[in-house]
């Protein structure tokens, strides 16, 4: 079904605009901005048919709506998953980089890609769904696959550089909580974790913060959630832990249905 997802983006002004399909389980949503006009910041979920595969759906939801056919300034593809992981750049050498790629995924579903983290000398190495990728390639004008994690990274890694004790950054959007530590800009800990309630997401925090020998008393959280679910986080949160923070936001006017990652990508890009 063709819609219309923003009231600025046309096929004429379309070379202005970077854009980013982010895909999710279920689902995708279709964000964009002309970097030279902050106001035009869009985002647009698109359900796909959870009867169908994920790569049918994909192409249904293409094939049914013009604006993915527009030539974009930059377009990315943004994955949404735990399929990840970090590697310092002093490993990963071009004698061991196809090694390291088949042992971090080494199913024939996917497609192995990877990018460095601004600042951080360190690569994400992802995974992407094989079809998913091939038919992105396809059917989009030089489109570059990023991870969703990426991006977070070297925003955490820049504010963390403007505070003295350590940090926990902690994202929190569509049943994901992406979770890195660091002190003054070092990364100490990345992981992702699935959740469903409140009990989850304080049991992996905690858990945290124990694990990496945070201080109670010195050490922040910094939370990147909407603000009912940052409120009751932290009445819980108090009971164990003195600093508590809202997450600085890397566009801080966003509208509130901006992911974290979407909204740090761009930016990247502004």
């Amino acid at each position: 079904m063709n819609m219309r997802v923003s009231g600025t983006l046309t096929a004429d002004n379309a070379e202005k605009y970077v854009v980013s399909i982010r895909l999710k389980p279920g689902g995708l949503s279709f964000a964009g901005i002309n970097p030279d006009e902050r106001s035009s910041l869009f985002c647009k979920d698109i359900a796909l048919d959870g009867k169908k595969s994920y790569v049918q759906a994909l192409k249904d939801a293409f094939f049914s709506n013009v604006f993915f056919t527009y030539s974009f300034k930059r377009i990315f593809v943004l994955s949404v998953n735990r399929l990840y992981t970090v590697i310092p750049e002093s490993v990963f050498v071009e004698k061991q980089k196809e090694e390291l790629m088949s042992f971090a995924f080494s199913s024939s579903n996917y497609r192995t890609l990877y990018e460095p983290v601004d600042d951080l000398e360190a690569e994400v190495v992802f995974g992407i769904q094989s079809d998913v990728y091939e038919f992105c390639v396809r059917s989009l004008l030089r489109p570059q696959c990023v991870h969703a994690v990426t991006r977070l990274l070297a925003f955490w890694r820049k504010q963390s550089l403007a505070h003295f004790p350590k940090q926990l950054y902690v994202a929190l959007y569509e049943g994901i909580m992406y979770a890195a530590c660091f002190d003054n800009g070092a990364l100490l800990f990345v992981n992702s974790f699935s959740y469903e309630d409140t009990a989850d997401i304080l049991y992996y925090t905690l858990y945290i913060w124990r694990q990496v020998g945070l201080s109670q008393l010195h050490d922040e959280l910094c939370l990147a959630t909407d603000a009912a679910t940052h409120e009751r986080l932290t009445a819980e949160l108090e009971k164990y832990l003195s600093n508590i923070q809202a997450a600085a936001s890397p566009w801080p006017d966003a509208p509130a249905d901006i992911p974290p990652d979407v909204a740090a990508l761009f930016a990247c890009e502004s």
